[in-house]
């Protein structure tokens, strides 16, 4: 398992360092009052854990399903490419709704601890910033799987998906106020970029995932997982009850060949004492 390593790099860092013309970890940095060293390292602790997170998720039919929703009901690609958007309420509320779905409450907060610690700054600047990072991330994973998903929700046929209108910048959140990130955005469902007809799209490949194989069409989850594990710059995964006994298989032959070398020994030291 990868692990929440502060030293990992991946694809979806290559979106993190490429967007805003390459300024993003420095607009990041300077919105939540962080030196550029110290906000680099938070944010790959919490991209590694992020992917590690979503790489387990994705093994739920369900949990995709409600992955592909989310990439289709907010724009996270804007949230990627924006600076106003860094220290916006909209942003802290649907990075809040990856986080909810990809670790939940408890993990969001020990993510937040690890990453405060590997970079030497405040929890309470950590947890403000570990929904922005989700948001982005989810924004870097839609920039690097919208092509691998477009041919697999049109069967083939990349559907023609209009761009989200560009808002406004948004409005700022108060840093370093209030109580931590993850439970300061939850109350309100905004949405960032809406776009009724990529929406719709995304909800009825999400049910394709989630009702499989239909008469006539084929099961989208394998070639789903694929394209987020390329994304992610990761293996894909097996289905979970295969994972189990992959896992079993390779904890037996440990243990039998630890057990062989024991008798083995026993043997030797046997033979040694009889001469």
């Amino acid at each position: 398992m990868m692990g929440a390593d502060p030293r990992w790099r991946g694809p979806l860092w290559g979106e993190f360092t490429r967007a805003q013309g390459g300024q993003a970890i420095n607009h990041l940095a300077r919105a939540f009052h962080v030196p550029r060293p110290k906000a680099k390292t938070a944010i790959l602790s919490m991209l590694s854990a992020l992917t590690q997170h979503f790489d387990e998720q994705t093994l739920s039919r369900g949990t995709l399903a409600r992955l592909i929703e989310l990439l289709g009901k907010n724009d996270y690609e804007q949230v990627l490419e924006t600076p106003a958007l860094m220290g916006a309420t909209s942003t802290q509320v649907i990075g809040n709704a990856a986080l909810t779905a990809l670790a939940g409450r408890e993990e969001s907060s020990r993510i937040a601890s690890r990453a405060a610690t590997a970079a030497g700054i405040s929890e309470m600047i950590a947890e403000y910033l570990l929904p922005v990072v989700a948001a982005m991330f989810m924004g870097a994973l839609a920039a690097k799987t919208r092509a691998g998903l477009a041919v697999l929700m049109s069967n083939g046929d990349a559907p023609d998906v209009p761009p989200a209108e560009p808002s406004a910048p948004a409005p700022q959140f108060p840093i370093g106020r209030g109580s931590s990130g993850f439970f300061a955005g939850t109350a309100v469902g905004t949405a960032v970029g809406a776009n009724p007809a990529r929406e719709a799209m995304y909800l009825e490949f999400a049910e394709r995932i989630r009702q499989g194989e239909k008469p006539g069409k084929p099961d989208p989850l394998g070639a789903t997982r694929r394209v987020m594990a390329e994304g992610l710059g990761v293996r894909a995964r097996h289905a979970p009850w295969f994972a189990r006994v992959q896992k079993w298989g390779t904890d037996a032959l440990r243990t039998a060949g630890l057990q062989t070398q024991e008798r083995l020994r026993a043997l030797r030291s046997r033979r040694r004492d009889n001469d």
